[in-house]
C-alpha cells in the first residue's frame, strides 16, 4: 500500500493531497492494478469502456487505426497521468482508439462509479479530474490541428511555435521530449525529421542542438506554416 500512495503523489488526480489523504481516498474505492509489458493492448477499440487508467509506472500511447490503413499515434502519457476518462464519461460504449504500454508499465485501474465517488467527496479531486480532462481535450485539438499539415516541415514549425508560445521561451525552446519521441509526436520517422531539421537549419532558420532549438528567423518559421 506504502508503494501505491508513493506511486499516486505524483499522479494528475491527487495533486495536493497528503499520503494520508490518498491512503484514506483508496480505502473507500475498489481499484486494482496490472503490469503491462511494452507494446501490450491495456485498453482496445471493441472493449467496453468501463475504467479510467492511472499510470503508476512506464508509460502509453494512444492509436487510432484510420480508414485508410494508416495507424496515428494521437497521445503519449507518462507516470501519474490519467487515461482513458474521456471515453468512460462519453456516451460511447467502447473505447474509441488502442491504448498500450509504451515501455514496461504498472497501471491502476477504477471504474467509473468508483471515480464518481471520489470527486464528488473531495472539491480538490474534482478540480484535478476536471483539469485532467479538460487538457486531453486541448492536447487532442492541437494533434487534430497538426495532422492536418501534410509536410514535415508545416509540422516542425507548428510543434515549435506552439512549444515557445506554451512556455513562454523567448526564441530558445528546450524539447520537453527526446527527438525520438518528437518524431512519434509529429507521426514521421526519426530520421525523416532529422533530414528536415537539417534543412531548415542550413536555410539559417533553426540551430539545433541536442534537444536545444534556437529559432534565427521566425518570420520563416510562420512562413512555412502558413505557406
Amino acid at each position: 500500500m506504502e508503494q501505491i500512495i508513493d506511486m499516486l503523489s505524483y499522479s494528475t488526480l491527487f495533486k495536493g493531497k497528503t499520503p494520508t489523504d490518498i491512503e484514506n481516498a483508496l480505502r473507500t474505492i475498489d481499484y486494482f492494478i496490472k503490469s503491462y509489458k511494452s507494446g501490450e493492448l491495456i485498453f482496445g477499440v471493441t472493449q467496453k469502456s468501463e475504467h479510467i487508467g492511472i499510470i503508476l509506472d512506464g508509460s502509453i500511447e494512444v492509436q487510432k487505426n484510420l480508414a485508410s490503413g494508416n495507424i496515428v499515434t494521437l497521445l503519449n502519457k507518462n507516470k501519474g497521468e490519467l487515461f482513458g476518462e474521456g471515453s468512460v464519461f462519453s456516451d460511447s460504449l467502447t473505447y474509441p482508439s488502442d491504448i498500450f504500454a509504451k515501455s514496461p508499465s504498472t497501471i491502476l485501474h477504477v471504474s467509473k462509479d468508483n471515480i464518481l465517488h471520489l470527486i464528488s467527496n473531495d472539491s480538490i479531486l474534482l478540480s484535478n479530474f476536471l483539469s485532467s480532462l479538460a487538457n486531453r481535450v486541448l492536447m487532442l485539438n492541437l494533434k487534430t490541428e497538426l495532422l492536418s499539415y501534410r509536410s514535415i516541415q508545416k509540422k516542425i514549425a507548428f510543434s515549435l511555435l506552439y512549444l515557445m508560445n506554451e512556455f513562454r521561451s523567448g526564441d530558445i525552446i528546450e524539447l520537453p521530449y527526446s527527438k525520438k519521441s518528437w518524431s512519434e509526436y509529429l507521426n514521421t520517422s526519426r530520421p525523416s525529421l532529422s533530414r528536415e531539421l537539417k534543412v531548415l537549419v542550413e536555410r539559417n532558420i533553426l540551430f539545433v542542438c541536442n534537444r536545444k532549438i534556437k529559432i534565427i528567423d521566425n518570420a520563416a518559421l510562420l512562413s512555412i506554416l502558413h505557406d
